[in-house]
């Protein structure tokens, strides 16, 4: 089966009348279903963990063991791990998870997991031939895995950020042409190790990382759920904020009282003072010292006197009850 139907052009079976079906044209069929189906996993759905699959570490026996779960590969292949698995951490593997040396001392392997199929079921062949010459041959292909062992020297990688640069917005014709672009780059032939990061683990005894290299398919309920979480998060920045007003970046010397003191604002969606609720709190974050109390000099308006800690930089934050939002200052202390 071609591991990448980006490579060639479909082609599917045209029956007819007469048409004399053998295992050459079966096998096109399968290829054909198969490869569309490979193409709407990598394209459409994406690749990664689909659910499950989770690396868990006895602490007790250093045994590390792959749970249940499914996963589809870079060449839009599912991996379906039926139950929970040991993991061999005594050799590196190749991509056919063969083991291929035994794995240096302080050592961080990364362990990903590669589809494998193998024959299964063997019958008789009643008409040999060139492909199977012998008496007998498997009937059926089974779609198992195994889990590849390499040594990594590589940083874990960075979480998900904006690449798609600035957002043309309002909607409009720019950006449309943004989102355009993104998908004229999105179409690429299959990788060629297609296997799925599922975790690194350092010998003998950890750290284990299952989350940093894992690629996530997100489901339909997984994206509503994150849906609500945003549309929650941006009403509460669409009301009542809390906005810096003055006070940063200011020196004092160490343990004595800023000049200026710290002012923040709290403001509702309209850009109007708040003057109900509690006063904002401002806490120091790094360098020590402390805050006197918080005054209300005008309405909305909020300010408190820092006094520094031991020299060198230092930080506080202004947080409010009322807001999602904090304000961060920051002083040096000679």
């Amino acid at each position: 089966m071609p591991t990448d139907p980006t490579q060639t052009a479909p082609e599917r079976n045209r029956y007819f009348y007469g048409l004399m079906m053998d295992a050459e044209r079966f096998s096109r069929d399968q290829t054909y279903f198969n490869g569309k189906r490979q193409l709407l996993n990598r394209f459409v759905i994406g690749a990664g963990v689909v659910g499950g699959l989770g690396l868990t570490l006895d602490a007790t026996t250093k045994v590390l063991t792959l749970q249940p779960g499914l996963g589809i590969d870079g060449a839009g292949r599912e991996i379906l791990v039926p139950a929970a698995v040991p993991v061999d951490l005594t050799n590196t593997t190749d991509s056919q998870g063969k083991p291929t040396g035994a794995i240096p001392a302080g050592s961080t392997v990364l362990l990903s997991l590669a589809y494998a199929e193998q024959g299964t079921d063997p019958v008789p062949v009643l008409v040999p031939d060139c492909e199977n010459p012998c008496n007998c041959a498997p009937c059926t292909t089974e779609e198992g895995f195994v889990v590849v062992v390499t040594v990594t020297t590589k940083p874990a990688p960075t979480p998900y950020d904006c690449s798609s640069g600035s957002f043309p917005l309002p909607p409009g014709p720019a950006l449309n042409t943004a989102i355009a672009d993104a998908l004229t780059l999105n179409y690429s032939a299959a990788p060629a190790d297609a296997s799925i990061p599922l975790g690194r683990f350092t010998l003998p005894d950890g750290p284990l990382d299952a989350v940093s290299d894992r690629p996530l398919v997100y489901d339909n309920t997984l994206l509503y759920r994150m849906i609500i979480c945003l549309a929650q998060q941006v009403s509460k920045t669409s009301a009542d904020t809390l906005t810096y007003v003055s006070g940063d970046n200011q020196t004092a010397p160490a343990g004595q009282a800023l000049a200026n003191p710290l002012v923040v604002s709290l403001v509702d969606s309209t850009g109007k003072p708040v003057t109900g609720g509690s006063p904002p709190t401002f806490t120091v974050t790094a360098g020590g010292g402390s805050f006197g109390a918080v005054t209300n000099p005008s309405p909305g308006q909020y300010e408190a006197v820092w006094t520094l800690g031991a020299a060198g930089p230092q930080t506080a934050t202004a947080q409010s009850t009322q807001s999602s939002l904090t304000v961060t200052f920051n002083a040096t202390a000679q």
